[in-house]
């Protein structure tokens, strides 16, 4: 049996106050044109739960992201880069092992050569400058998730749909899985009806993000939003971190399976047995 290495190199932690991406949804009514609509008190509520996001930022997660090789020793690894947010990052999980690279990494059955490029509050534009230019081009397999940031922004659809089709043409080289916007919903560090605004920003966003994946043959997506079966929304609640916005340990579990699923057909790997997910949750505490 090979002797099994696993050396993660740990990058600074990251802490994360989103009070002021959500005080930028207020913003979002006058970009769908959805400001006339909701009504002067409907828009001033939502202005109040903006300033009270940005000035109650909530518990701040704090987690390492590493990089670095995980698996058997004797084989040769496979090279994955993670691109984009603190989703990607892992931002939530409770240990490195927790982040979805890391499941993954082990998922893939193969050993890995973890490479860590994404940045807690990355937009499209940021992954472009700043990520995409650090691509060797060997990569065996490239994940990306992007977008939710920019939901949470001022940016448009359109510049959105040409930043990810660049970040996705630069990885033409290596099968590449690109993430689907998150359930927003589940945030309820976001109260109503803000968080149904970003909802509806969010869901105008994936249908772009669908959009630019079918055009890349080498690009697969994966749904990261749906919630398993037997898992409840009220349940869903628990499964995020303290910060009540950022997802926790579990649902990023689920998320690796989905992930490693599709890495694992790109790559010709033959299905590990994967472990089953509890439904059953603890309450997480501050």
């Amino acid at each position: 049996m090979n002797s099994t290495s696993k050396t993660l190199e740990a990058s600074p932690s990251f802490p994360v106050n989103h009070g002021r991406s959500i005080a930028a949804i207020i913003g979002i009514g006058v970009g769908i044109g959805a400001g006339p609509a909701l009504g002067g008190v409907t828009f001033a509520l939502c202005a109040w739960q903006a300033k009270r996001a940005r000035n109650h930022p909530g518990v701040a997660p704090e987690i390492v992201t590493g990089s670095g090789l995980m698996g058997p020793t004797a084989d040769p690894p496979l090279r994955v880069t993670w691109l984009g947010d603190s989703l990607a990052a892992g931002i939530g999980a409770d240990h490195v092992d927790d982040t979805p690279a890391s499941l993954v990494a082990r998922m893939l059955d193969r050993p890995v050569e973890l490479r860590m490029l994404a940045v807690p509050g990355a937009k499209s534009a940021d992954v472009l400058s700043e990520q995409v230019p650090q691509i060797t081009g060997d990569e065996d397999l490239v994940v990306v998730c992007v977008g939710s940031n920019d939901v949470a922004s001022r940016t448009r659809r359109r510049d959105y749909s040409r930043q990810l089709d660049a970040i996705l043409a630069s990885t033409d080289g290596a099968p590449t899985i690109v993430l689907s916007l998150p359930d927003i919903s589940m945030a309820d560090r976001i109260g109503q009806p803000l968080r149904w605004l970003a909802g509806l920003r969010a869901g105008y966003f994936e249908a772009a993000r669908a959009r630019v994946a079918r055009r890349h043959d080498h690009v697969a997506s994966v749904d990261i939003a749906t919630r398993p079966e037997g898992i409840s929304r009220s349940v869903g609640k628990e499964m995020l971190c303290p910060d009540r916005f950022h997802p926790g340990p579990l649902v990023y579990r689920v998320w690796a399976e989905r992930i490693a699923e599709v890495g694992n057909q790109l790559l010709g790997i033959p299905q590990p047995a994967l472990v089953p997910i509890p439904v059953e949750t603890r309450r997480r505490t501050r």
